[in-house]
Protein backbone atom coordinates (compact mmCIF):
# COMPACT_ATOMS: atom_id res chain seq x y z
CA UNK A 1 0.00 0.00 0.00
CA UNK A 2 1.31 3.26 -0.65
CA UNK A 3 0.88 5.81 2.23
CA UNK A 4 -0.60 9.01 0.62
CA UNK A 5 1.93 12.39 1.59
CA UNK A 6 0.58 14.90 3.96
CA UNK A 7 2.63 18.06 3.21
CA UNK A 8 2.10 20.75 6.31
CA UNK A 9 2.96 24.29 4.70
CA UNK A 10 2.90 27.83 5.84
CA UNK A 11 2.81 30.11 2.67
CA UNK A 12 1.75 30.07 -1.14
CA UNK A 13 5.43 29.49 -2.55
CA UNK A 14 6.55 26.24 0.46
CA UNK A 15 2.35 24.91 -0.88
CA UNK A 16 3.74 24.98 -4.96
CA UNK A 17 6.75 23.50 -3.78
CA UNK A 18 4.97 20.52 -1.75
CA UNK A 19 2.61 19.78 -4.33
CA UNK A 20 5.09 20.30 -7.39
CA UNK A 21 7.47 17.62 -5.55
CA UNK A 22 4.60 15.19 -5.32
CA UNK A 23 2.76 15.90 -2.22
CA UNK A 24 -1.16 14.30 -1.97
CA UNK A 25 -2.17 16.92 0.89
CA UNK A 26 -1.27 20.20 1.73
CA UNK A 27 -2.02 21.03 4.86
CA UNK A 28 -1.69 25.16 5.76
CA UNK A 29 -0.41 25.60 9.40
CA UNK A 30 1.94 27.84 10.89
CA UNK A 31 4.38 25.76 12.70
CA UNK A 32 6.03 28.59 15.10
CA UNK A 33 2.62 28.65 16.86
CA UNK A 34 2.18 24.98 17.85
CA UNK A 35 0.87 21.80 17.19
CA UNK A 36 -1.98 23.08 15.43
CA UNK A 37 -0.94 26.66 14.67
CA UNK A 38 -3.29 28.79 12.48
CA UNK A 39 -3.06 30.51 9.46
CA UNK A 40 -4.61 34.05 8.81
CA UNK A 41 -7.84 32.89 6.81
CA UNK A 42 -6.67 35.71 4.42
CA UNK A 43 -3.62 34.21 3.85
CA UNK A 44 -5.57 30.22 3.70
CA UNK A 45 -7.84 31.60 1.04
CA UNK A 46 -4.62 32.91 -0.54
CA UNK A 47 -2.94 29.91 -0.58
CA UNK A 48 -6.34 28.19 -1.65
CA UNK A 49 -6.69 30.39 -4.82
CA UNK A 50 -3.01 29.67 -5.93
CA UNK A 51 -3.40 25.78 -5.73
CA UNK A 52 -6.75 25.49 -7.18
CA UNK A 53 -5.55 27.37 -10.71
CA UNK A 54 -2.96 24.69 -11.23
CA UNK A 55 -3.22 21.88 -8.93
CA UNK A 56 -6.67 20.68 -8.76
CA UNK A 57 -6.04 16.95 -7.82
CA UNK A 58 -4.26 17.95 -4.63
CA UNK A 59 -6.45 18.14 -1.16
CA UNK A 60 -6.29 20.80 0.88
CA UNK A 61 -6.29 20.79 5.11
CA UNK A 62 -6.22 23.55 7.28
CA UNK A 63 -5.93 23.92 11.08
CA UNK A 64 -7.88 26.25 13.27
CA UNK A 65 -4.94 26.43 16.14
CA UNK A 66 -4.54 25.20 19.34
CA UNK A 67 -7.56 25.54 21.65
CA UNK A 68 -8.95 23.05 24.66
CA UNK A 69 -12.14 21.73 23.55
CA UNK A 70 -13.87 23.55 25.91
CA UNK A 71 -13.65 26.71 24.08
CA UNK A 72 -16.14 24.96 21.98
CA UNK A 73 -18.04 28.66 20.67
CA UNK A 74 -14.43 30.21 19.37
CA UNK A 75 -13.51 26.68 17.77
CA UNK A 76 -16.53 26.36 15.62
CA UNK A 77 -16.20 30.05 14.52
CA UNK A 78 -12.47 29.61 13.28
CA UNK A 79 -14.15 25.84 11.39
CA UNK A 80 -16.67 28.23 9.71
CA UNK A 81 -13.94 30.77 8.52
CA UNK A 82 -11.28 28.16 8.14
CA UNK A 83 -14.55 25.97 5.99
CA UNK A 84 -15.49 29.30 4.23
CA UNK A 85 -11.64 29.47 2.72
CA UNK A 86 -12.37 26.77 0.21
CA UNK A 87 -10.32 24.08 2.18
CA UNK A 88 -11.28 20.62 1.50
CA UNK A 89 -11.01 19.85 5.12
CA UNK A 90 -10.51 21.55 8.64
CA UNK A 91 -8.45 19.85 11.27
CA UNK A 92 -9.67 20.53 14.92
CA UNK A 93 -7.48 19.31 17.62
CA UNK A 94 -8.76 17.28 20.70
CA UNK A 95 -6.36 17.29 23.81
CA UNK A 96 -6.09 14.56 26.26
CA UNK A 97 -7.45 16.33 29.46
CA UNK A 98 -11.27 16.50 29.75
CA UNK A 99 -12.90 13.93 27.74
CA UNK A 100 -16.40 14.87 28.37
CA UNK A 101 -15.50 18.48 26.71
CA UNK A 102 -14.03 16.59 23.82
CA UNK A 103 -17.49 14.47 23.32
CA UNK A 104 -19.53 17.82 23.48
CA UNK A 105 -16.75 19.16 20.87
CA UNK A 106 -17.39 16.04 18.77
CA UNK A 107 -21.11 16.09 19.20
CA UNK A 108 -20.67 19.92 18.12
CA UNK A 109 -18.39 19.12 15.42
CA UNK A 110 -20.13 16.29 13.87
CA UNK A 111 -23.33 18.92 13.32
CA UNK A 112 -21.63 21.43 11.01
CA UNK A 113 -21.04 21.75 7.46
CA UNK A 114 -17.61 21.85 7.15
CA UNK A 115 -15.71 18.55 6.30
CA UNK A 116 -13.74 18.18 9.63
CA UNK A 117 -10.76 16.18 10.87
CA UNK A 118 -10.59 15.45 14.67
CA UNK A 119 -6.59 15.24 15.33
CA UNK A 120 -6.44 13.42 18.47
CA UNK A 121 -3.23 14.37 20.61
CA UNK A 122 -1.52 11.49 21.11
CA UNK A 123 1.80 12.70 23.57
CA UNK A 124 -0.19 10.36 26.14
CA UNK A 125 -1.06 7.69 24.27
CA UNK A 126 -4.36 7.25 22.61
CA UNK A 127 -7.79 7.08 24.27
CA UNK A 128 -10.23 3.83 22.67
CA UNK A 129 -12.99 5.48 24.16
CA UNK A 130 -12.53 8.75 22.27
CA UNK A 131 -11.53 7.46 18.70
CA UNK A 132 -14.85 4.93 19.00
CA UNK A 133 -17.16 7.80 20.49
CA UNK A 134 -15.44 9.85 17.25
CA UNK A 135 -16.41 7.05 14.92
CA UNK A 136 -19.72 6.56 16.19
CA UNK A 137 -20.73 10.60 15.03
CA UNK A 138 -20.40 8.86 11.38
CA UNK A 139 -19.51 12.50 9.99
CA UNK A 140 -16.05 13.02 9.63
CA UNK A 141 -13.86 11.32 6.65
CA UNK A 142 -10.79 10.80 8.82
CA UNK A 143 -9.58 10.79 11.88
CA UNK A 144 -5.70 11.69 12.59
CA UNK A 145 -3.42 11.26 15.44
CA UNK A 146 -0.55 14.47 16.40
CA UNK A 147 1.57 15.19 19.18
CA UNK A 148 2.09 18.24 20.69
CA UNK A 149 5.58 17.98 22.00
CA UNK A 150 7.46 17.55 18.95
CA UNK A 151 10.92 17.96 20.68
CA UNK A 152 10.54 14.45 21.94
CA UNK A 153 10.76 12.03 18.94
CA UNK A 154 8.40 10.34 16.39
CA UNK A 155 4.92 9.36 16.78
CA UNK A 156 6.39 5.84 16.23
CA UNK A 157 9.30 6.07 18.79
CA UNK A 158 6.76 7.20 21.58
CA UNK A 159 3.68 4.94 21.11
CA UNK A 160 3.96 1.29 20.57
CA UNK A 161 3.63 0.13 17.05
CA UNK A 162 0.81 -2.05 18.15
CA UNK A 163 -1.25 0.97 19.58
CA UNK A 164 -1.20 2.66 15.71
CA UNK A 165 -2.27 -0.40 14.63
CA UNK A 166 -4.94 -0.58 16.36
CA UNK A 167 -5.97 2.77 15.54
CA UNK A 168 -5.34 2.47 11.91
CA UNK A 169 -7.87 -0.77 12.11
CA UNK A 170 -10.50 0.38 14.12
CA UNK A 171 -10.94 4.08 12.15
CA UNK A 172 -10.59 2.03 9.13
CA UNK A 173 -13.11 -0.58 10.03
CA UNK A 174 -15.43 2.71 11.58
CA UNK A 175 -15.26 3.94 7.93
CA UNK A 176 -13.19 6.58 8.10
CA UNK A 177 -9.51 7.20 6.76
CA UNK A 178 -6.46 7.20 8.91
CA UNK A 179 -3.88 9.22 9.65
CA UNK A 180 -0.94 9.82 11.32
CA UNK A 181 1.66 12.83 12.37
CA UNK A 182 3.98 14.19 14.78
CA UNK A 183 7.54 14.44 14.45
CA UNK A 184 7.68 12.11 11.67
CA UNK A 185 10.61 11.03 10.13
CA UNK A 186 12.32 10.17 6.61
CA UNK A 187 13.54 7.09 8.22
CA UNK A 188 10.13 6.34 10.07
CA UNK A 189 8.51 5.40 6.04
CA UNK A 190 9.15 1.46 6.18
CA UNK A 191 6.96 1.06 9.57
CA UNK A 192 4.44 3.48 7.95
CA UNK A 193 4.24 1.46 5.20
CA UNK A 194 3.61 -1.92 7.38
CA UNK A 195 0.87 0.09 9.58
CA UNK A 196 -1.04 1.04 6.67
CA UNK A 197 -2.37 4.57 7.81
CA UNK A 198 -3.99 6.26 4.30
CA UNK A 199 -1.86 9.48 4.79
CA UNK A 200 1.39 10.84 7.20
CA UNK A 201 1.76 14.25 7.70
CA UNK A 202 5.08 15.45 8.04
CA UNK A 203 6.57 19.11 8.32
CA UNK A 204 10.09 18.76 10.41
CA UNK A 205 11.32 16.31 8.06
CA UNK A 206 10.72 17.74 4.77
CA UNK A 207 12.53 21.04 6.05
CA UNK A 208 16.15 22.83 5.68
CA UNK A 209 16.53 22.69 9.21
CA UNK A 210 13.62 22.92 12.01
CA UNK A 211 10.04 22.85 11.43
CA UNK A 212 9.63 26.03 11.69
CA UNK A 213 12.42 26.48 8.34
CA UNK A 214 11.94 26.73 4.79
CA UNK A 215 10.24 23.52 3.37
CA UNK A 216 13.36 21.84 1.39
CA UNK A 217 11.63 20.45 -1.68
CA UNK A 218 14.10 17.96 -2.36
CA UNK A 219 13.40 15.87 1.02
CA UNK A 220 9.02 16.34 0.12
CA UNK A 221 10.33 14.17 -3.47
CA UNK A 222 12.56 11.76 -1.72
CA UNK A 223 10.20 11.03 1.21
CA UNK A 224 7.50 10.66 -1.45
CA UNK A 225 9.50 8.04 -3.14
CA UNK A 226 9.93 6.05 0.20
CA UNK A 227 5.98 6.24 1.66
CA UNK A 228 5.67 4.70 -1.99
CA UNK A 229 8.61 1.86 -2.26
CA UNK A 230 9.59 1.79 1.09
CA UNK A 231 13.65 2.30 0.20
CA UNK A 232 15.75 4.01 2.44
CA UNK A 233 17.90 5.62 0.12
CA UNK A 234 19.86 9.04 1.97
CA UNK A 235 18.68 11.89 1.56
CA UNK A 236 21.58 13.39 0.40
CA UNK A 237 20.35 11.33 -2.32
CA UNK A 238 17.12 13.35 -3.33
CA UNK A 239 17.06 14.82 -6.83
Amino acid sequence: MTVRLLVSVRNAGEALEAAEAGADFIDLKEPADGALGALPPERIAQIVAVLRAGWRGVRISATVGDLPAHEQAEILRRVRRVAACGVDYVKVGLWPAAPAASRALLDALAACPAKVVPVLVADAGVDPALVSYALARAAFPALMLDTAQKGRGSLLQRLPLPVLAGFVEKVHAGGALAGLAGSLRADDASALRALAPDFAGFRGAVTRGERSAALDPRRVRLLRRRLAAGTRAPLAAAA
